[in-house]
This record gives structure tokens, C-alpha cells and sequence, in this order.
């Protein structure tokens, strides 16, 4: 069977978010089982070509658009819905591997002529939900912030991108939080619907901790990822360097500030951005995950592979986190909330 698989981020041009992986890991289980598998995703505009035999990029701003003004950001969401976009190019690639199966995971950057087309060609059309992007074209929700998805722009916006999934003919959700948001909203309810978890484990007992305590976040070094609620809860648990130590992997638009924050303290380390077997070698050698995100998460990938590795993780109580429980030993705190945090470091040490 031919397979096309569509995420907004991947390959070189990719930030190694949760989608990227979960996109990454379902293309080579496809491979294995012998299928021929090709890949659209987008590279910035003006990048060089680097299309291969199984993945093509598609020239986006969506790249650049964190560094625009809000206005700017509204008019090219806008345009995304409803302008043709890559629409010969994606033309083309439908035309030339004659897809059997394509599917779509986050689609914002790749334009709404994808789903169209899929429809006008008669290729079965599964889509995997990550985050709200359908809901908000954000695809955050901060928490106490919920209102952003029931406003007036909003709902415009979830007029169109209802309309853009309605003949998918199978939603993908890994958690039940996420499809139920949807779902209050209006959204697949005459589609076949799947909640098919990220990743298949079964809860492991982790090893006995052994001192210093490793704490350990990987992910986006971004606001919405709490990375600085947890520098705060790390000061205020004053832990020592024999008690216990934080490594932090990652890269986003605050990892110069991150850097110059943990210079000088003697029991945090600042890795940088590391593959998928850097992160599991430091997952090995570590003992707790934490991620105290402040935005609704789906069932983020950094826990699952926490589980995978048999560790503990510390994580917010919000969105589908609370459904990864039966998974690993998992400690819920409320959002934002330095305290909380600083107080379950410090349990699990004691």
C-alpha cells in the first residue's frame, strides 16, 4: 500500500515537537510493515530544495510567523483557509504517487487545499488530533484562559476548519480530553471517531532512586512549556547539588535567556536540542521527568517516553495529562503554580 503522511513540522526543518515524533514513529512502523510511505511537510520560504523520493517540502511562512505582530498573524491564518496556497505542487504529488492512504496530523502552514483534493482524488483520508490547532489557530489554550476557543473569531475560524475535515473518513485522537473538546464544539460528529493512544506500554515500576535526585525536562524551551515556572520552583525548593540536579534538553525563542539564567547555578545543566536517542540516553540516566506546561496539553509525547524509559514524572493537572496515570508514577500539580512544583520535587526526594 502506498501511504502519505502530512505534518506541518518535519525533517530538517522540523523543531522536534510531539507531533513531529508521533508523525516520525507512525511513517517507519508503516516501512516495517512494508509499505511505501512518502512525507509533505513545509521548509521556509527561500530555503534551498532538498525534496527526496520520500518527503517534499512546501514553501511556508509558517516559519516565520512567531516573529509577527498579531494583525499580521490573523490575515495570514485567514489566508491559509481560504486561498489555494501549494495547491499545484500538492496537485502534483497526488498525481505522481497515487496515494492508497493519507494522513494528515497538524495541517496550519500547509494551507486547506490538501483535504480537497484528497476528497476530489478518492483517497481514503485519516487525520490525527495534537493539540486545539483546529479550534484556535494558535493551537494553544493557556490555562485560565479558555474563552479564547468560544469568541466570536473563533468560532468563524472553527466554521472553516470543520468544513476542511469533513470528509475525513477516520479522526485519530491520543487522548479522550481532546476528542470530547472537539467534539463540544461541534466538530466529527457524523465521522468515525479513535482514541488510539501515542504509544503502547504498560505501567513499570521505577528503579529506586539513588542521590543526587536527576530531574530532567525535554522539550520546547518556550513559555507555554512552564520552563520558567520551573527555574522559579527550583529555587524555592533550594535543593543542593548531593540532593539533586536538573538537566534540561531542548530549543526554542528562550533558550538564550535559559542559558544565561543557569550559568551560574551549579546543580542545573543546559544541553540544548537533542535527537530522539539523545533524549532516551538522557531519559536512561535520568530519574524524573517534569513538565509543568500551563497550556492544555493532548498526551505529550515527553511523558510517554518517560514511561517507555520506566522514570517518574511530575506534570501539570490539565487536558489529557491525567489519562497517562495508568502508565507511570505520575504526580499531578495545578498549573502555574511554583510552589506546587517546588513542594513535589522535594516529596519525591524525601
Amino acid at each position: 500500500m502506498i501511504i502519505g503522511i502530512a505534518n506541518n513540522l518535519l525533517g530538517e526543518y522540523g523543531r522536534g515537537s510531539g507531533a513531529e515524533v508521533i508523525a516520525e514513529n507512525m511513517a517507519a512502523d508503516f516501512r516495517r510493515q512494508g509499505h511505501q510511505v512518502f512525507i509533505v511537510t513545509t521548509k521556509p520560504k527561500g530555503a534551498k530544495n532538498s525534496d527526496s523520493d520520500d518527503i517534499y517540502y512546501l514553501e511556508s511562512n509558517y516559519h516565520r510567523l512567531k516573529d509577527w505582530p498579531a494583525s499580521k498573524k490573523f490575515l495570514w491564518h485567514a489566508g491559509q483557509l481560504v486561498l489555494p496556497g501549494n495547491c499545484r505542487q500538492i496537485k502534483k504529488i497526488l498525481q505522481d504517487r497515487k496515494p492508497n492512504l493519507f494522513i494528515t496530523h497538524n495541517l496550519v502552514g500547509l494551507g486547506a487545499c490538501l483535504p480537497r483534493l484528497l476528497k476530489k482524488y478518492g483517497i481514503r483520508h485519516e487525520h490525527v488530533l495534537h493539540d486545539i490547532q483546529l479550534l484556535h489557530p494558535s493551537g494553544l489554550m493557556y490555562w485560565g484562559q479558555e474563552k479564547i476557543i468560544s469568541s466570536p473569531a473563533a468560532k468563524i475560524y472553527q466554521a472553516f476548519t470543520k468544513y476542511l475535515l469533513k470528509n475525513a473518513s477516520l479522526i485519530i485522537s491520543p487522548s479522550r480530553w481532546l476528542l470530547a473538546l472537539h467534539r463540544q464544539h461541534g466538530f466529527f460528529a457524523n465521522q468515525a471517531k479513535e482514541i488510539r493512544p501515542n504509544f503502547n506500554l504498560k505501567k513499570i515500576t521505577p528503579p529506586a532512586l539513588k542521590k543526587p535526585v536527576k530531574f530532567v525536562f525535554t522539550g520546547q524551551i518556550e513559555k507555554h512549556k512552564g520552563i520558567k515556572i520551573l527555574l522559579l520552583a527550583w529555587q524555592q525548593a533550594a535543593l543542593s547539588p548531593e540532593t539533586a540536579k536538573l538537566i534540561i534538553a531542548g530549543d526554542g525563542s528562550l533558550a538564550k535567556w535559559l542559558e544565561k539564567e543557569t550559568a551560574s547555578i551549579d546543580n542545573i545543566d543546559y544541553v540544548g536540542r537533542l535527537d530522539r536517542s539523545g533524549i532516551a540516553a538522557l531519559l536512561d540516566e535520568s530519574d524524573v521527568l517534569v513538565l509543568p506546561s500551563l497550556v492544555y496539553e493532548n498526551s505529550p509525547t515527553s511523558i510517554w517516553e518517560a514511561a517507555a524509559a520506566g522514570r517518574r514524572a511530575i506534570a501539570s493537572d490539565i487536558g489529557g495529562i491525567p489519562e497517562l496515570a495508568p502508565y507511570l508514577d505520575l504526580s499531578l500539580i495545578p498549573p502555574d503554580d511554583v510552589s506546587a512544583l517546588a513542594k513535589a520535587m522535594k516529596t519525591i526526594i524525601d
